[in-house]
């Protein structure tokens, strides 16, 4: 699965709400190693977060910076499998994304 162009296909996919056809590209990838499979497991789990948001959560909070900085100051002090590298740096690179795009990946219900 070396080619990094797909994965940002898929995270682009994912902002787009094509949640779908993300998934089903994710599907069709085969990981190389433990990372890579870690990197596949946390698109398929922004996708179920998208999915089924829950309140209090990374998706609802409405601030992706500060969980981006939340995300990356944990990873860089506690010690991480390859696979949950991967798993991080699927999660690190949506909210970069996220925080980078004006528009809201997840649509907060009126009143809340």
């Amino acid at each position: 699965m070396k080619n990094k162009e797909d994965l940002n296909k898929i995270i682009k996919m994912i902002m787009q709400k094509k949640l779908d056809e993300a998934e089903k590209q994710i599907e069709n990838l085969k990981p190389d190693d433990d990372y890579e499979a870690g990197y596949l497991k946390g698109l398929k789990g922004i996708i179920y977060s998208l999915r089924k948001p829950v309140e209090g959560s990374v998706i609802e909070s409405g601030d992706p910076k500060a969980n981006l900085r939340s995300i990356k100051e944990s990873t860089s002090i506690h010690y991480l499998s390859k696979e949950e590298e991967g798993y991080f740096t699927a999660w690190l690179d949506f909210l970069k994304k996220l925080s980078a795009s004006k528009e809201e990946v997840v649509k907060k219900e009126p009143g809340k």
